[in-house]
């Protein structure tokens, strides 16, 4: 029995030393911790950032050449030239700011065109089409909210070009450039 006495004197004092460390007896019951409140919030649908891809321009030249692939492949047939604060990516031209814009025109070829701008803004509203002739060499104001998309097409009204419409997305007709309007040639 000495043997048991002992070692109930040695887990009494084992269960005494844990009790003390963890703050035995002087440990003071304090008040509750306050109920903790979950409050639920409605987050708003996450709108899609405004993504546009390419390199911020000053200025973004719209070349056509009339006769596409057999052509002279001068791009200088109906141009359409303007400065702004736009990204452009490929063909693909679109603004970064609200902006008012003002583009030259003109054309070199013995064709006459109809020239029709549109732009569209990131909500999917459109401004007005504005139309003109490509030998006219007008100056064409043109209204940009922050993501609007520019698109022009250009279609032969007479002369022996071709007579489909272009529009900007198509190499074979047109070039999108940055810094480069083709204002010469023949």
């Amino acid at each position: 029995m000495p043997h048991a006495r002992a070692l109930a004197l040695l887990l009494l004092s084992s269960c005494t030393a844990q009790f003390a460390a963890r703050g035995g007896a002087n440990v003071q019951p304090g008040p509750p911790p306050p109920p903790t409140t979950v409050r639920e919030t409605t987050v708003p649908p996450a709108q899609p950032p405004l993504v546009i891809a390419g390199t911020p321009v000053v200025r973004v030249g719209v070349n056509f050449e009339d006769m596409g692939a057999g052509g002279d492949r001068d791009y200088n047939d109906a141009v359409m030239c303007f400065q702004g604060a736009f990204k452009v990516d490929g063909t693909r031209v679109v603004s970064t700011e609200d902006q008012q814009v003002t583009a030259t025109t003109w054309s070199h070829s013995d064709c006459r065109h109809r020239v029709r701008v549109e732009i569209t803004h990131a909500d999917g509203r459109r401004e007005p089409p504005i139309s003109f002739e490509s030998n006219a060499g007008v100056q064409v104001p043109m209204r940009f909210e922050i993501g609007s998309q520019l698109e022009v097409f250009v279609q032969t009204t007479s002369g022996g070009c071709g007579r489909d419409e272009m529009t900007m997305h198509q190499p074979e007709n047109a070039q999108v450039l940055l810094d480069r309007c083709n204002s010469t040639g023949q």
